[in-house]
């Protein structure tokens, strides 16, 4: 293989590309009976369907609607109960206008010297290993830290608040704990979030949970409930999309040899090859709407009451709207992917993911002059239709001199 020739996609990946790429070129639009579902594989169709709010995003709803109902135990419930998918449009405005604030790219920018103090850190306790797993050791752990700086957790508190926590943002580890474990670090971490509402409604601190614990909504206070739910679904947006575009990106430039030189010679660069990572492989593959009311989409008619699998993935390489769909290319005039959604449910966390993936893949860069991925074994990506990201990251690194960073 020549130096700056692109490696081929893991096979996990290859296969699923290959079969959004064949159901996309039956049709934009399909009926899937197997899984009572329409699916969307079109760009302009998928654009259609994430912008029209008759298509509502009540995940639940349309599980029942499609004839799968998977019990969700109470403290899930609690814990997402300000979800934005489940809410009236008029609430689910005045909500996620809230949370909005906490990630807008002005305030997240404002973040940015203590997302680089961290890394950094993090980087610190690193050198000098030859082979680590970048996911579990650095991708995962980052967001959580500037996570807990974001809503005020106390540093004596992160410790264990990371670990509660992992129980809602990480599946792996969930699904290793078992449900009994799971169900309890849930509960230690909404009691944990409780007591510093309490805290911060008695001795606000200028965080964001203060900020929070002192909103209103149509002049009403935020219940505590509200307040704690909202705090776990800040951790479910900004977390794991952030970890996951991490990886995706190391990924990415890694089996594009060519474009990461071309980062590494031009920091500039690193927006650009965010964006692409979104389109090319966005951590989010498909979104689930369900239709409200009867609804035409590319000559077919979606009933009421009918779930709708959207498929960003396959947007995403299409054709009509991206030329060389299947090219990583850094240097796309117009790079209008729907990796992180589209409209009113447009992912919350992706400022904070550009953000901190860009700031961390440049010092990643400094500090490291070789990245790369480890492929003694093939990367295993457990669920690639739900999110697509490897489960683990082993990458071989050779540390930079002093004198170069």
């Amino acid at each position: 293989m020549e130096e700056h020739e692109a490696r081929p996609l893991d096979k996990e990946v290859a296969d699923f590309y290959a079969w959004l790429t064949r159901l996309r070129q039956d049709g934009p639009v399909m009926f899937d009976q197997s899984l009572r579902a329409w699916q969307i594989f079109g760009y302009d169709e998928a654009l259609q369907v994430l912008s029209d709010p008759s298509f509502s995003a009540d995940m639940r709803a349309a599980s029942r609607a499609a004839g799968v109902e998977t019990p969700i135990p109470p403290v899930i419930e609690r814990l997402t109960s300000a979800s934005f998918f489940t809410m009236e449009p008029a609430r689910h405005r005045a909500f996620r206008g809230l949370v909005s604030q906490a990630f807008s790219r002005r305030l997240v920018n404002t973040l940015a010297p203590r997302v680089a103090e961290t890394a950094t850190a993090i980087l610190d306790g690193l050198d000098g290993a030859d082979t680590f797993d970048l996911l579990e050791r650095f991708a995962y752990p980052l967001p959580m830290i500037v996570l807990c700086d974001l809503l005020g957790v106390p540093h004596d508190d992160r410790r264990a608040f990371q670990s509660w926590a992992s129980a809602l943002t990480d599946p792996a580890a969930a699904q290793a704990a078992g449900a009994d474990r799971l169900g309890e670090e849930l509960e230690q971490l909404e009691q944990y979030l409780h007591e510093l509402v309490q805290r911060r409604r008695r001795e606000p601190d200028g965080d964001l949970l203060s900020r929070l614990a002192a909103a209103e909504v149509d002049g009403e206070p935020l219940t505590e409930d509200e307040v704690v739910s909202l705090a776990a679904v800040m951790l479910l947006a900004g977390h794991n999309t952030t970890t996951m575009l991490l990886a995706n990106l190391v990924v990415c430039l890694d089996e594009n040899p060519a474009a990461s030189a071309a980062v590494r010679d031009d920091r500039k660069l690193l927006p650009a090859a965010i964006e692409e990572v979104f389109r090319y492989r966005g951590p989010l593959p498909r979104a689930l709407r369900l239709a409200t009311r009867d609804t035409e989409v590319a000559g077919h008619t979606l009933p009421a009451g009918a779930p709708v699998v959207v498929w960003t993935a396959a947007a995403n390489w299409d054709p009509a709207q991206f030329p060389q769909p299947d090219r990583f290319d850094l240097h796309r005039t117009s790079n209008r992917h729907l990796g992180f959604g589209h409209g009113m449910h447009f992912c919350l966390g992706a400022p904070l993911a550009r953000v901190v993936a860009e700031i961390a893949m440049s010092l990643l860069m400094d500090r490291c002059s070789q990245i790369a991925v480890a492929r003694d074994e093939p990367l295993a990506y457990p669920a690639p239709r739900v999110n697509l990201a490897p489960a683990r990251l082993p990458v071989n690194v050779r540390w930079a001199a002093p004198t170069a960073r």
